[in-house]
């Protein structure tokens, strides 16, 4: 089992891990509106119980944006309502999609290993907490652990250490 405690500087996908995912057509995708975000109810649990001696930082994908179907003023919305229930070092946004072949763009490590400089911090002493193979990658490729949120969509997906809520970690 994982404690956080373990570790001070704590990497957080956003859709799935802090609010819920919207399933369009079948496929799990992220809020558009701000009518389809709703925070989980686990997020909001850990939110109060994390310490505030952790870094705390947000690394989303977002290719909606690149994709037209997301304004930047309503992902500003989101993650304003985010930062009003947890204090974040910093939001760290990809806005590419898969063809822009950037570095930031998870499972590649860009934004982890951006931020990681920025603040000086240890790999050993970091974690990233998500919901899909990218996430896992990502940290992997990070040289950071990885800890997995077990949902109904990615049941095909396998990491050392997995939760069934974010409860479980604090």
């Amino acid at each position: 089992m994982i404690i956080l405690n373990e570790f001070k500087n704590i990497f957080l996908d956003r859709d799935g891990i802090v609010n819920q995912v919207v399933e369009r057509d079948g496929i799990i995708s992220s809020p558009r509106i701000i009518g389809e975000f709703f925070l989980r109810e686990d997020f909001l649990d850990f939110s109060k119980k994390i310490s505030n001696k952790k870094n705390i930082f947000l690394v989303t994908n977002q290719p909606d944006i690149s994709r037209k179907h997301l304004d930047k003023e309503i992902l500003k919305v989101m993650h304003s309502k985010i930062t009003s229930i947890i204090e974040l070092k910093e939001i760290a946004v990809c806005p590419h999609d898969n063809h822009h072949n950037c570095d930031c763009r998870k499972p590649k490590p860009g934004m982890i290993n951006k931020l990681i400089e920025k603040y000086n911090l240890l790999r050993s002493e970091s974690i990233l907490i998500g919901d899909s193979i990218k996430d896992l990658l990502a940290a992997e490729r990070a040289n950071i652990e990885f800890v997995l949120l077990r949902t109904n969509y990615n049941q095909e997906v396998f990491a050392k250490f997995s939760v069934n809520s974010l409860t479980e970690l604090v």
